[in-house]
């Protein structure tokens, strides 16, 4: 593989049948050709809690804060040490906005990350997103998820539980780390990167399509060319008509080969397509999450009022 590496990057994202869209994403320069030398290409995925209150501030706070600070990496800091350093400052943003808004430890949102490089990928997450490796058609999950099940299942292996109890237990897919909170202690990465050939990809994907589609159904929207699967996997979604669909949010990023597939990212006008998100200056990401707030906040307003009008029309 040569030195300068040509990236092809794909996404997708759709609100399902909720009503927002608390999942975020965002992506490199793919032309910052001096930056890709040492930094690699990175994209991330955020997924805000839905459970807890301003997931879509935290979601969108978090992949800005990630993403400024990456873009602060110097060659002489490693891939590893650098997309560290940006999971805890993203965290420390959130934090910051959590406290802001008078809702400490009720804000958060997981993260996932990949950084290619000509040498392979590294790779960070926090919470229970997705990043997969797609390679000479096959496809495998690379990252640990920060679920209670993986408490219950040594609770199992040391003979303290039966199987049956932890497989029912209520909170098996509970998170037991994600962006939000003060102590951020359990996140999952690599320190020595892991062989990416020319012509394979990266997926990362919010739980909204891999707890939705089974893994011969993913597998199945791997065909053609890398860009056109982010869509692919999120029509695939849903089409299975789950009632509760969750926000869903792909984004694939291949390194370009020779005989690698190209086409030009299309706008399907059923899919919402969100743009990367702007990196700010480190000076200005405080500011970024209160007019992220206050535009959440606006479009919160605005969807009672029309809720309340149609209401009263009715009446």
């Amino acid at each position: 593989m040569t030195e300068r590496m040509r990236i092809l990057s794909g996404h997708a994202q759709h609100i399902g049948a909720r009503h927002s869209q608390q999942d975020s994403f965002g992506l490199a320069d793919p032309d910052d050709h001096e930056f890709l030398a040492h930094g690699g290409f990175v994209a991330v995925i955020c997924d805000g809690m839905g459970g807890m209150e301003h997931g879509e501030a935290a979601s969108r706070t978090a992949v800005a804060a990630f993403l400024d600070a990456y873009k602060r990496k110097m060659p002489e800091e490693s891939i590893p040490d650098a997309l560290l350093r940006s999971v805890r400052e993203a965290n420390e943003e959130v934090v910051t906005l959590a406290a802001t808004l008078n809702v400490v430890e009720n804000m958060g949102t997981t993260l996932v990350a990949a950084a290619l490089t000509p040498v392979g990928f590294f790779h960070i997450s926090v919470g229970d997103s997705a990043i997969f490796r797609v390679t000479a058609g096959e496809v495998a999950m690379v990252n640990r998820h920060h679920v209670f099940s993986n408490f219950l299942d040594q609770a199992v292996d040391r003979g303290v539980m039966s199987r049956e109890d932890a497989d029912r237990h209520p909170e098996r897919e509970s998170l037991t780390s994600y962006i939000g909170v003060r102590n951020l202690e359990e996140i999952d990465r690599n320190v020595e990167a892991w062989e990416l050939a020319e012509g394979e990809s990266v997926l990362l994907a919010s739980d909204g399509m891999f707890k939705s589609l089974e893994g011969d159904e993913l597998l199945a929207g791997l065909h053609g060319p890398p860009q056109s699967w982010p869509e692919t996997l999120v029509s695939k979604t849903l089409a299975k008509g789950f009632e509760f669909q969750d926000n869903v949010t792909v984004v694939s990023v291949t390194i370009a080969g020779p005989d690698t597939e190209e086409v030009a990212p299309k706008k399907d006008d059923t899919l919402e397509l969100r743009p990367t998100l702007p990196l700010p200056g480190p000076s200005n990401r405080r500011m970024l999450s209160m007019m992220i707030l206050i535009v959440v906040l606006m479009l919160t307003a605005a969807t009672a009022a029309a809720v309340w009008n149609l209401h009263s029309k009715h009446r």
